[in-house]
């Protein structure tokens, strides 16, 4: 029996704790630092669980949920109106689908968390400052960066508000 080569990576042997934050795309392409010595991460966003663990949305989190909630739960058709982009008007059809189908909204909304969790990764994603890197196809985790995560989180923020505020002009109730 042969024993495998040692491959060692650029930042240390094989096993090492930086080599599987390397592989998780746990570094940042900014500044190249693992997540936990970075200021550059918007948010580490697990799509299996469904939450987001770190960065600068998490602070926010609450309220991006709910506005992102909240138009999750309008007709898809106001939602086109408004402008809000073909990822919330589907999760929309699939959170109205549901309540015609029984749920209550609050029931509806939990049951479509995973994809209101991957509509708000999109989103952020939209924001030309914004790179994500994945952990590998084995995981769910995104890692999504960008110079100045504050001011992304904030401008996703008061987005997602006009957005709620343009819905509600229109004559829809969130």
């Amino acid at each position: 029996m042969t024993k495998a080569p040692n491959h060692e990576s650029p930042t240390g042997p094989s096993g090492n704790d930086d080599d599987e934050d390397v592989a998780a795309g746990g570094r940042c392409p900014i500044c190249e630092e693992s997540v936990g010595d970075c200021d550059h991460l918007v948010a580490s966003i697990d799509l299996t669980y469904s939450e987001v663990t770190a960065g600068a949305l998490f602070a926010q989190e609450r309220t991006a949920l709910d506005a992102l909630e909240q138009l999750c739960s309008c007709e898809p058709d106001a939602l086109k109106t408004a402008g809000a982009g073909p990822v919330l008007e589907h999760v929309a059809t699939l959170v109205r689908d549901e309540i015609a189908e029984g749920a209550s909204p609050g029931d509806a909304l939990s049951i479509y968390t995973p994809q209101i969790l991957a509509a708000l990764s999109l989103l952020l994603q939209e924001d030309e400052g914004v790179t994500v890197t994945n952990v590998d196809a084995e995981s769910s985790i995104e890692h999504l960066w960008a110079e100045d995560p504050e001011w992304t989180v904030e401008r996703l923020v008061e987005r997602l508000e006009e957005l709620v505020e343009e819905v509600e002009e229109g004559g829809e109730e969130p």
